[in-house]
């Protein structure tokens, strides 16, 4: 006896019917890499999505972030943009600034020195201003041990941070007083110098620091006063950013005349 003959197109008609499966499978395999890459995002490390900035724009070769002229691969390190293409308020500097300015102002309140130390936005990056005050006494420029405490918490707000640093040493228009000094141009390098020693002695690699004297030339305020003399007797620590707020590329070796790096 003949067997029945199976019908022959029900597998290939099983199989078209299971096709969306497929379609659905790639779907969501998609929606899960989407998910992936939006976890990774999630992160809220600015530092990370600013270096990520800068990679994509360079290999597209366009400052994709401003619409501004094309920009070579080949041009070095003037090929990434400027921190200041995407840091309006939430980027890289804003976000160090805020975590700086909160380790420190809150060590300075507590201490009762918040008169003295301010963390302020300037072309280069970030600068910590601690009042002369708290690190020497007057016409010197040996560290007081009083220094120790505001220096070892200004270095552990920096360390993380992977910038190069600046120590600044300004006075204000008078002479030094005693023997030490003979100018302000001296004072105020040796005052740079030493609180650049003590960071290094901190933990600071010292390949990250440098240091510079401007004397009486870079004040704050006009010397008018007692009281305005002493807001310009000051050491400033410099966090460095590449193109600071120009988006310009700087040396970070760049005292005024007569400054000592």
């Amino acid at each position: 006896m003949a067997r029945p003959k199976r019908h022959g197109g029900h597998a290939e008609e099983f199989h078209q019917d299971e096709r969306w499966l497929i379609t659905y499978a790639d779907m969501i395999t998609l929606l899960l890499a989407v998910f992936i890459v939006m976890y990774a995002l999630s992160d809220t490390n600015v530092r990370k999505f600013t270096a990520f900035a800068e990679s994509v724009s360079a290999a597209f070769n366009t400052d994709i972030f401003r619409g501004s002229k094309a920009i070579t691969v080949t041009a070095g390190q003037d090929t990434a943009p400027g921190t200041d293409s995407f840091d309006a308020g939430s980027g890289v500097i804003a976000s160090d600034q805020r975590a700086v300015e909160a380790s420190i102002k809150d060590f300075a309140v507590q201490q009762g020195i918040a008169e003295q130390v301010s963390v302020e936005r300037v072309p280069e990056g970030i600068a910590i201003r601690i009042g002369d005050v708290l690190l020497f006494a007057s016409g010197r420029a040996r560290l007081d041990p009083r220094s120790a405490a505001v220096l070892h918490q200004v270095v552990a707000a920096v360390r993380p941070l992977p910038n190069r640093l600046r120590v600044e040493g300004h006075t204000d228009d008078t002479p030094p007083a005693g023997p030490f000094y003979s100018d302000n141009w001296s004072l105020s390098t040796g005052r740079a110098l030493a609180v650049l020693a003590a960071m290094a002695g901190d933990g600071i690699d010292p390949a990250r620091l440098s240091a510079a004297g401007y004397a009486e030339f870079e004040p704050l305020v006009p010397n008018l006063d007692d009281a305005s003399r002493a807001r310009n007797r000051r050491v400033d620590i410099l966090i460095l950013y590449p193109g600071g707020e120009s988006g310009q590329p700087f040396s970070s070796a760049e005292p005024s005349p007569g400054g000592t790096q």
